[in-house]
């Protein structure tokens, strides 16, 4: 497994938006299932997955998987990634349009960012009503058991 992430890193550069959807979900797939702390990689992580969280499209579902693989790092080390930069571009990128599954992690780092009272979501806290208000009129939206009945209280 840990040989394969320098090669899912290397291919979210490809020139192929299949390549680099596929890539952004398997790095979001090591951290979520990594048994070390994978953390010290954020960095390098977020840069090479900000363009395709700026893509105006969806082309093979890139931005979906890149908005999941941003959530699967706030729900490993929330503390290891830099909220007040990532969250308006992450947020941006949502709601999920195309790879419903990813709905599963996004909603559950959003859901932890609001029960832990960042301060950092304050900024983009209109921004974020807004996509889970869409999200949560979509009849394709997957949301846990845990994170719908959460976010249908607020």
């Amino acid at each position: 497994m840990y040989a394969l992430f320098p090669i899912f890193m290397s291919a979210l550069q490809d020139k192929h938006a299949e390549v680099q959807s596929n890539a952004a979900y398997g790095v979001g797939a090591f951290i979520e299932t990594a048994t070390i702390d994978a953390s010290p990689y954020f960095g390098d992580v977020l840069k090479a997955l900000f363009p395709l969280i700026q893509m105006t499209d969806n082309t093979n579902n890139a931005r979906d998987n890149a908005a999941g693989c941003v959530a699967r790092l706030i729900l490993e080390n929330a503390d290891a990634v830099p909220l007040s930069d990532v969250l308006p571009a992450w947020i941006g990128a949502l709601p999920i349009r195309g790879d419903h599954l990813e709905d599963l992690p996004v909603y559950d780092a959003v859901c932890y960012l609001l029960k832990n009272k960042r301060s950092e979501v304050e900024a983009c806290l209109p921004a974020l009503m807004a996509v889970l208000k869409q999200a949560m009129s979509d009849p394709d939206t997957l949301f846990t058991e845990e994170s719908r009945q959460y976010l249908g209280s607020l």
